[in-house]
């Protein structure tokens, strides 16, 4: 018991460090189906989607850093197909694509005394989400209107992000990442008649570090 007391507590990063990054995954929507549910559409897409994420995380002290994400995916083809009296009638085509930007702290609690040095860390807190409709195909623009919101336009929301994952230092300056994360994502409108884009990211990540000296 002593002798746990006496280990370093806080990670190895001296206040001061500053770090940038790249992580590549998956994103998973918790919902896949049109906000407003109508007998009279399907609606077929992916749930889970390639994301990439740009990150820069600054450290205030040696567990506590700022973080600062940029994320990019696109669900790609999301296909309505209409029926009229159980009639397949036609479909439409939608595309759209989601930009969050998260800013929030990073906790890294432990030092490298678990195996393989890895140090687990925890981070959270708010994001502007920004969705874009990119595409519409097919002859069915008063299908389109009738059910999405009619527009290739954008919806925002500020919202917020919580997740934690694991680093696994390789060099002195250089570190891989293990990262899960949630993030709450409900747009006021649709973006290709959804507008709950709320889900989970699975990334691992590269990261190099500037040692502050």
């Amino acid at each position: 018991m002593i002798l746990a007391l006496q280990l370093p507590l806080f990670a190895a990063q001296p206040g001061g460090t500053s770090a940038v990054g790249v992580r590549l995954g998956l994103f998973t929507n918790s919902e896949n189906d049109l906000s407003t549910p109508n007998d009279e559409v399907k609606l077929f897409g992916n749930k889970t989607n390639f994301y990439i994420e740009g990150f820069f995380n600054y450290y205030f002290v040696d567990f506590l850093a700022g973080v600062l994400n940029f994320g990019s995916y696109s669900k790609g083809d999301i296909t309505f197909e209409i029926y009229i009296n159980d009639v397949f009638d036609g479909r439409f085509v939608g595309q759209a694509s989601i930009y969050p930007i998260q800013a929030g702290l990073k906790l890294t609690p432990f030092n490298e005394q678990l195996p393989g040095k890895a140090r687990p860390y925890f981070e959270g807190g708010g994001a502007y989400v920004l969705g874009r409709e990119t595409a519409s195909l097919g002859p069915y623009d008063s299908y389109w209107i009738r059910y999405t919101d009619g527009s290739l336009s954008s919806e925002s929301d500020w919202t917020w992000w919580a997740g934690g994952g694991v680093e696994f230092p390789l060099t002195e300056s250089l570190q891989f990442d293990v990262t899960v994360k949630y993030m709450n994502v409900k747009f006021s409108g649709d973006i290709a008649g959804i507008s709950d884009y709320s889900g989970v990211q699975f990334s691992l990540g590269i990261m190099y570090l500037n040692l502050s000296k």
